[in-house]
């Protein structure tokens, strides 16, 4: 046998060899395929690297819209006012679900009023609580509610945003609760020195004013002024 055919049979075998480990024939576009699939592979691990970034802040994104919305349901609920805001509005709360028909709160409560559809402080006022709430320092009366000398249930204040129309309220209340015809509480004789809030009272039990003079049917739950 000749030398050249020997060696033509080596590297034959060398060539069927490669062959069988690579699962096909040694060819130029195979072993260019072989060098460039760790480059592709390279390439597709920093894609995904690259994506894990944004994938995090996108769900830190949503966690803190969700966060925020459910901060913002609760933020209008009554339970946030004594939870976070003020240590003395236990007795507040605890009148708007007491169920308690001498309360204005209980009316409003059963229409889906809540705190802020009466109390809506603009910023001095909050920056005021805050300091006030740091301080504990709140002014207090002796029956546990808040001292703050401010009147909230003026006329003005009732029928603001359409809350109530005076008119109306005059002509449903003539002869209120059974009382003689004549008798209308918003339609007083005191030249209209009286204000909602004389009457009515909104976390402490409502009084009748007109009972200081005259004998009257009081509604449910209502108490005769006696001052």
């Amino acid at each position: 046998m000749e030398i050249s055919a020997i060696v033509g049979s080596v590297e034959a075998a060398k060539r069927g060899k490669a062959e069988n480990e690579e699962g096909g024939p040694m060819t130029e576009e195979n072993e260019g395929q072989r060098t460039a699939a760790p480059a592709d592979a390279d390439h597709a691990s920093k894609r995904k690297n690259k994506k894990k970034p944004a994938i995090v802040a996108g769900t830190v994104a949503v966690v803190l819209v969700l966060a925020g919305a459910g901060f913002w349901v609760w933020h209008e609920q009554p339970s946030f006012c004594n939870a976070i805001c003020h240590s003395p509005m236990d007795n507040y709360v605890e009148s708007y679900s007491s169920g308690d028909a001498g309360m204005l709160v209980t009316q409003h409560a059963e229409a889906g009023k809540n705190c802020l559809d009466c109390h809506n402080p603009v910023i001095t006022e909050q920056l005021t609580e805050v300091c006030t709430w740091v301080a504990d320092d709140y002014p207090m009366t002796d029956d546990g509610m808040l001292n703050t000398g401010k009147e909230i249930a003026t006329e003005e204040f009732c029928t603001n945003d359409g809350c109530h129309n005076m008119s109306d309220v005059v002509n449903a209340t003539w002869g209120f609760e059974g009382n003689d015809a004549k008798y209308n509480p918003h339609s007083s004789h005191q030249d209209n020195q009286l204000e909602c809030g004389d009457c009515h009272k909104s976390h402490e039990t409502s009084t009748l004013y007109c009972a200081k003079c005259h004998d009257l049917n009081l509604p449910e739950g209502w108490e005769a002024t006696n001052e």
